[in-house]
This record gives C-alpha cells, sequence and structure tokens, in this order.
C-alpha cells in the first residue's frame, strides 16, 4: 500500500513515465521534501511538473542517493535556479561534473543530466527538525546512498527496494553488495520506507526482508549449480528461462546475466 501519511512533514510529487518495453508498462518517479530538505531531482524529462512542485515547497538542500539521471536531472536546474547546495557521495562528484553520454533508451525515458558541482555528503545529515543517519548502501549502484532518521522511522531508500523479486537488473549493479546492504538495513530501527519508485510503504522493514531473503535463496541455487559444473550462462538460462525483451530493449545493459554473476 501507498500513501502519504505525513502531509504536514513532508512535501511529496509523483511523477510518471512510460517504459518502452514489451508490454510496456509506467514507471513512477517519487520526490520528497521536508524541513527545506529535498531527497533527490528527479529526471529532466520530467522538469515541467517537477520545477512546479520545487518552486511550491521552500528548498535549502538538496541531497542525491545517487547520481544516476532519473535522481539528479535536475540538479544543475536546482543549483542554478534556486542556488541551493547539492549533496552527494563523495566519490560521485567526479562523474556529475561532466555529462554523461547515455544510450538512447536512457534519454528517451530520463533525457539528460546536465553537469553540475556537488558537495560531500556530511556524516549527519541535518535540517532544523531532522537529523539523518547517511548510510553506504551498494548494491544498484555502487556508490548509493540511503537515509534515516531513526526518530522517525523513516529511511529514503533511493532504488534499494525498487524490485523486490528482480528477474533483470542494470548492468551496474551487484547482488552480492545488494545483499550486504540489506543485510546493513535490516539492522536498523525503521518501519517506513520513501522509495523513489514505489513511493512510501509503511511496511518498510518487511519489504527489506523480503527481498534479502530473495536474493539469499537466489544465491545458493547459483552456488548449487556452479557446484554442478554449469557456467553461470547456464545458470541464467535455467533460472530465467524466460525471453529477456528488456534485454534486447537496451541492448543488454539491463540482464538477468547481472544477477547470476554478480551473486
Amino acid at each position: 500500500m501507498k500513501y502519504n501519511p505525513f502531509d504536514q512533514e513532508i512535501a511529496s510529487w509523483q511523477g510518471i513515465r512510460e517504459m518502452p518495453w514489451t508490454p510496456p508498462f509506467k514507471m513512477n518517479v517519487y520526490l520528497y521534501i521536508l524541513d527545506g530538505l529535498l531527497i533527490d531531482t528527479g529526471p529532466s524529462t520530467l522538469s515541467n511538473e517537477s520545477i512546479r512542485f520545487f518552486n511550491q515547497n521552500l528548498i535549502n538542500q538538496v541531497v542525491l542517493t545517487h547520481v544516476h539521471e532519473d535522481h539528479s536531472g535536475m540538479a544543475a536546474w536546482l543549483q542554478k535556479e534556486l542556488n541551493v547546495p547539492v549533496y552527494l557521495h563523495e566519490d560521485s562528484i567526479a562523474e556529475a561534473a561532466v555529462e554523461p553520454e547515455f544510450a538512447g533508451y536512457r534519454l528517451e525515458i530520463w533525457g539528460r543530466r546536465r553537469a553540475f558541482s556537488a558537495q560531500p555528503i556530511p556524516e549527519r545529515l541535518e535540517t532544523e527538525k531532522y537529523r539523518f543517519q547517511v548510510i553506504d548502501t551498494p548494491g544498484h549502484y555502487k556508490h548509493h546512498k540511503a537515509f534515516l532518521e531513526s526518530e522517525q522511522g523513516w529511511l529514503f531508500a533511493g532504488d534499494l527496494l525498487v524490485n523486490i523479486k528482480p528477474k533483470s537488473v542494470f548492468f551496474e549493479e551487484n547482488m552480492s553488495e545488494m545483499i550486504n546492504s540489506l543485510e546493513k538495513i535490516a539492522s536498523l530501527d525503521f518501519d517506513t520506507v520513501f522509495c523513489s519508485h514505489t513511493g512510501i510503504s509503511k511496511n518498510g522493514k518487511q519489504l527489506c526482508q523480503q527481498k534479502l531473503e530473495y536474493l539469499l535463496d537466489l544465491r545458493a541455487k547459483v552456488q548449487d549449480l556452479r557446484q554442478q559444473g554449469l557456467e553461470d550462462r547456464e545458470i541464467d538460462n535455467r533460472l530465467f528461462p524466460e525471453r529477456d525483451m528488456i534485454g534486447v530493449i537496451t541492448n543488454r545493459e539491463f540482464s538477468s546475466h547481472y544477477i547470476v554473476s554478480t551473486i
């Protein structure tokens, strides 16, 4: 169940992009502002809608869970127009300073990510009302952060929990690191997850556990098949036999093979 029970404390915004998969489906983008802090910026393809949201709310600082263009596509605009600091994982600052070249499907869905000047995320991210623990959570991306407000029981999870049972992942993802991050998150005190693509989930701790259990079970199966002498491509075909249309459309930038090879 997705909802926003925090209307007086957290302003949330939802944008929608249609994925050019077969069959097509729509992907949501959620942004959150609390006490002047904007968490992620959304993509440039949703700029008309997101700018209205930005202008309707006080923003005095921006923090990014990671540098992917659906999370940072409006960072340059916010920096220029609102003159606010943009915080990012310190190892992604050099990457943010250069406008990247993307595959055609990424430009179609999310648009360009203009270069911007980021600052390292403080060890303790603070607003006037809230204090966030900054947590390294690689897996979806090697330089990914999550933000925990333990007094409120809130976890702003970026792309940590987008898909509870993934069958195809991006080539930059690493499922062993994802398992480690989920195990770290599972030990923390929270109940509500704010996801960048699925919205607000009150049962966030349960969702973390479900994804962790899925990946641990998958890892056990992969390890068993490797012990039987199968190569990763053979294991991939056995565990994910369905035709991989997303892989075809993205020229194999998405594939179940990246699950098997990194788990």
